[in-house]
């Protein structure tokens, strides 16, 4: 109930402002032509254009992938579609990373940014996501500074969600699974008249305790949620149109394992709640495109220690250890222009505030100092892109810039006088360039030019954090001397498609300076070592995409698709090493079956080496950890044409495996589901 006040301030706030607001026009209805609306992104151009005519790597993954994925979040959906890196803990906890930056599942400043339906998605930790209303996602590969502004250093995952406007239907589902998993899921949309749409979904979900791929039950890992999202659309005229969503999710009593490593003696649980809203009116105006939205949203959690090894706390276990408040609102306002045959030209403004408050707690109950210091982060930016398209749209180029303006505030935190509140400014200007040039019929050429950046967080700037170990303590201190990572990256890339058959191939080098890393450290004793954070370190990320499908057969389509590194290396001190949580190679295959009432996919993923720091010993010693594949099959039986029964099989063969060292995901799972469609 802690949110739901401020969630009805919010949507009142948006309310409020209806008559102001404007976006650019969503993609096409899930009732269009499916090939024409596989046709469509926005999010390479923030304005909908065709895939064919988009010099970026974007990789779409549909509604079919969508339904055929065996997933619980969108984390999973992303690593078995897309070419991503996943860091993922049991409890709720996920994120990613693209090309080579590090996955981030926290923080209000990333280096990958999440979007749905072009506007921030107002969420770190990808877990939270509400993936009922999510019709299609789009991937964009490297850098989106110069559209996006900050954290869109790697590049960016866009949600494209459900615009029903045609005839009233929708869907029940019923699931039961291992570890006594309990999903009901419904949906419903459409058309209520000539004006006004809508679409619902909700979830709720429950499981208990799973076990690994060792046979191992892994306790501490039962939990439950629920999702809601709602989104209604109010035609005003032919070339006018209003529309307002908002999503809902609440977990309680997720429970959280500690690392293997530490046995039962790090075992806790938490409390998790999301709110995301937004208002959007679109028009026309001769060859203007006109759009703003106005979205607001947050997201909270709060843990609890339920079990620990050191005595002076368990006389008062369980006890709440820590929050986090975090809240955002922001404005975009866009033009999308069509000044000539084959030419546009897309500008706007975007602003946007986060704001992140914390609180800890002692074993006995009284707050304590926090170990970062509330803060917040205000951006500015104007952007514009021009698109050309030459010789009867066989020559297509793209070059657009954008200039931010960032302030981030370290706040008067309750209890925590290690530090002075301070703000600091920084301003970025960052251009694009791209092309596409078809050489032959299905064969193109294409390449991409572009600047990104990353603002330093609040933590890194100020504050003190302090991490105890068996036999050392180390304690990490900001700079607020830092300046933003910037990075500078290009990609060429040849993709070929003909008579069923659709290959790319692309290389990519990315160099990031001014990177924030931990210096060495310098000793207080013999016990306690001091960080702090610098912009010494510098990064260098190489390697080859490739992504391909093959209609076999009209029963068998095929899938290929994995990222190979050349390097992904980051300075630490005067060495180098690798990035952590960025496997070597990446590889994933898939084989989509259909034959009468039957349809499925197999799917394989495969990750190579890897490094992480090692967490448990602490000094900033990493380690390396082995290759590993897992493996997926789901299959569906039409008993009807509104109704069918699937089943999903989850890590295949019960690998013993893990996205992040010491937290090993779920063995082989199995969820059975009977849907009703009406």
């Amino acid at each position: 109930m802690r949110n739901l006040s401020k969630g009805a301030a919010r949507l009142n706030f948006l309310a409020a402002a209806s008559l102001l607001a404007l976006q650019a026009p969503t993609t096409a209805s899930p009732a269009a032509d499916p090939k024409a609306l596989e046709m469509v992104v926005i999010t390479g151009s923030r304005t909908p254009t065709r895939l064919a005519d988009s010099p970026q790597r974007i990789e779409l993954i549909s509604a079919e992938d969508i339904e055929r994925t065996v997933s619980r979040e969108l984390s999973d959906l992303l690593k078995k579609n897309a070419s991503v890196d996943v860091i993922q803990y049991p409890g709720n906890l996920s994120g990613i990373g693209i090309r080579g930056f590090r996955p981030e599942f926290s923080g209000i400043n990333k280096r990958s940014l999440l979007l749905v339906d072009g506007r921030p998605a107002m969420s770190t930790n990808l877990s939270l996501v509400n993936m009922d209303m999510v019709e299609r996602v789009e991937v964009l590969k490297g850098p989106a500074s110069a559209l996006y502004g900050s954290q869109a250093m790697g590049g960016v995952v866009n949600l494209i969600t459900r615009q029903s406007r045609g005839p009233l239907g929708g869907m029940v589902q019923a699931s039961l699974g291992t570890a006594k998993v309990r999903e009901l899921r419904a949906r419903l949309g459409g058309r209520l008249n000539e004006t006004l749409d809508f679409d619902y979904a909700a979830s709720v979900y429950s499981q208990a305790d799973f076990r690994m791929g060792d046979g191992q039950l892994r306790p501490s890992t039962a939990y439950g949620q629920q999702s809601h999202g709602l989104r209604a659309g109010l035609n005003l005229g032919p070339d006018w149109r209003v529309s307002a969503s908002g999503e809902f999710y609440r977990g309680r009593d997720i429970a959280t394992p500690g690392d293997l490593a530490y046995g039962m003696n790090q075992q806790g649980n938490k409390d998790m709640d999301r709110h995301a809203l937004d208002l959007r009116l679109n028009g026309r105006v001769a060859a203007h495109q006109l759009g703003l939205t106005l979205f607001s949203g947050s997201q909270w959690y709060e843990t609890r220690t339920t079990s620990s090894s050191n005595p002076t706390q368990q006389a008062y276990l369980p006890f709440r250890s820590f929050a986090e408040d975090l809240q955002w609102q922001g404005v975009q306002l866009q033009d999308s222009w069509a000044w000539g045959n084959g030419r546009q030209l897309v500008m706007g403004v975007d602003w946007e505030r986060a704001q992140a408050d914390s609180k800890s707690y002692l074993p006995q109950g009284p707050a304590k100092a926090p170990f970062s210091a509330d803060n917040s982060r205000s951006a500015l930016g104007v952007y514009a892109q021009n698109s050309w398209q030459l010789n009867q749209g066989d020559t297509v180029l793209t070059a657009g810039l954008r200039h931010d303006r960032i302030e981030v505030r370290t706040l008067e935190t309750p209890l925590k006088t290690d530090f002075e509140p301070s703000v600091a400014q920084f301003s970025s200007t960052n251009p694009s360039l791209g092309f596409k040039q078809q050489l032959a019929s299905g064969l193109h050429l294409h390449g991409t030019l572009g600047q990104g950046f990353v603002s330093p967080s609040a933590a890194e700037l100020t504050g003190t954090a302090t991490t105890q170990y068996s036999n050392r303590v180390e304690i990490t201190q900001g700079n607020a001397a830092l300046r933003p990572e910037s990075s500078r990256s290009w990609d060429l890339g040849l993709a070929w498609a003909w008579a069923g058959l659709s290959l790319d191939a692309t290389y990519f080098d990315t160099r990031v300076k001014d990177k924030i890393s931990r210096d060495a450290g310098r000793r207080l004793d013999a016990r306690t070592q001091v960080f702090s954070y610098v912009n010494a370190a510098q990064a260098r990320m190489q390697g080859l995409e490739l992504e391909g499908s093959w209609r076999a057969a009209a029963w068998l389509r095929l899938h290929a698709g994995g990222t190979h590194y050349l390097q992904a290396r980051q300075q630490q001190g005067e060495a180098w090493e690798p990035i952590n949580n960025v496997p070597a190679q990446t590889l994933r295959l898939a084989a989509d079956l259909r034959q009468g009432a039957w349809s499925g996919r197999l799917g394989l993923r495969y990750l190579g080496r890897s490094h992480d720091q090692d967490w448990v010993q602490g000094s900033g010693r990493q380690v390396r950890y082995e290759p590993f594949a897992v493996a997926d099959v789901s299959a569906r039986w039409q008993l009807s044409p509104a109704q069918d029964l699937n089943l999903g099989v989850e890590n295949l063969f019960d690998r013993f495996y893990a996205e992040k060292f010491g937290f090993p995901q779920p063995g082989r799972q199995f969820k059975l589901s009977y849907r009703h469609e009406f």
